[in-house]
């Protein structure tokens, strides 16, 4: 059997051959995008297409690439690394000065594939982290997103690179050859109704809430649907010799609407960091006899409603839960990314956020007294802190007591 005419550039049959749509964007920043070999076989994938159309790039395949010259290369360049992933301390990338040209290493591939990269490449846990908030629900309606903030590898790089250029600007161009894909695998899903490319019918997810010219209207609209949530997870320094994989055991939420309260422990799945009791603020005791994951998915089903709208600070705890399968809704508000709305000084946690907003530190009890009762751990304070940001923000709706 012959083999299948493919494109010598972006590697499509010529029916759907993208490089009619491909511009060349050039770029200080160089990008440095790093494959799984799964994702590589997927044939509407996106990190080629970025590459092909980003001159100051690189693309490399495999799982183990301490041995890679390529991206050795790249990294030795004399310029600042950054690697794009929400882990716990990434800064956000509006935060990173113009004034200097750096590399933006990329993971490609889904959020497990990403996480396996990253623990088989230590090298790449030494390089600080940054992250974003995506503006727009994703357009890659040919492919399952694990969650409506979840974007594709050319989609996260058209937002993130105007944050890095010293001009800023749009780099909405770099889309053209996505949505001619998606459209052209959607003519054949709907027009052609080939079963290969079927999919499945049924409404879309409304978009995100995320960083809008009225975040505080947006918020009081909302206010009968938002949840305020905040987990803590089991994680090994990163330098630890067969580091586990971070897990979540702690996830609290709260409804500022009616005072609802969700809070369970659950159990380590893998074994627990020595300075996780200490750094969460409960004991090893406890998180060993926290709740079953199957437990947990149980419970968050009954407290989550599908119509409800996540009020997190950063990704990557959510990041977490989706791993263990836990249900989420549709959209997520990160409010994080809103802090230089609220003050001209840096900010990056919620305990920095409180302080800029209320003129103190996070207390047991928050600012409206809603938040009464005994929430355990460090956990217990930021979920307390994230809720008086939500209070100011959507113009001091007094929650409800927790």
């Amino acid at each position: 059997m012959a083999n299948r005419v493919v494109c010598e550039r972006c590697r499509r049959p010529p029916l759907v051959c993208y490089c009619a749509h491909l511009p060349a964007l050039p770029t200080r920043t160089r990008v440095l995008l790093l494959q799984h070999p799964r994702e590589r076989h997927v044939a509407v994938g996106t990190a080629r297409m970025a590459h092909l159309a980003l001159p100051n790039s690189v693309l490399r395949l495999g799982l183990d690439f301490s041995a890679d010259p390529a991206v050795h290369e790249v990294l030795q360049e004399p310029r600042p690394a950054f690697l794009l992933f929400p882990g716990p301390n990434a800064r956000d990338a509006s935060e990173l000065p113009r004034d200097q040209a750096i590399t933006l290493v990329v993971l490609d591939g889904t959020w497990w594939q990403a996480r396996k990269l990253l623990k088989l490449n230590p090298f790449l846990e030494d390089l600080p982290q940054v992250a974003f908030t995506p503006g727009h629900e994703s357009q890659y309606r040919i492919r399952r997103q694990p969650a409506a903030f979840c974007v594709s590898t050319i989609e996260a790089l058209a937002e993130v690179l105007p944050l890095l250029e010293p001009d800023g600007g749009s780099f909405e161009r770099l889309l053209d050859p996505f949505h001619a894909m998606v459209a052209r695998q959607e003519h054949f899903a709907t027009e052609i109704a080939s079963s290969r490319h079927r999919r499945r019918e049924g409404p879309r997810p409304a978009p995100p809430s995320a960083a809008t010219s009225d975040i505080g209207a947006d918020l009081a609209r909302t206010w009968d649907r938002l949840v305020c949530v905040y987990g803590e997870a089991n994680a090994w320094p990163k330098r630890a010799p067969g580091r586990p994989e971070p897990e979540i055991v702690h996830w609290l939420a709260h409804r500022p609407a009616t005072g609802e309260t969700y809070e369970t422990i659950v159990s380590p799945r893998q074994p627990l960091a020595p300075a996780t009791p200490a750094r969460i603020g409960i004991a090893a005791e406890t998180l060993q006899a926290g709740a079953s994951v199957a437990s947990w998915q149980e419970s968050w089903a009954a407290f989550c409603r599908p119509d409800d709208i996540i009020v997190t600070w950063g990704p990557f705890h959510m990041f977490l839960a989706m791993s263990d399968g836990l249900a989420l809704p549709e959209r997520m508000v990160d409010l994080r990314p809103q802090a230089p709305r609220f003050s001209k000084r840096r900010i990056r946690s919620i305990e920095e956020a409180v302080a800029a907003l209320l003129g103190e530190a996070p207390a047991p009890a928050p600012r409206s007294a809603t938040l009464a009762g005994a929430l355990p751990g460090r956990g217990g304070t930021r979920l307390r802190a994230l809720v008086d940001v939500l209070d100011v923000l959507a113009g001091g709706r007094a929650p409800t007591p927790l």
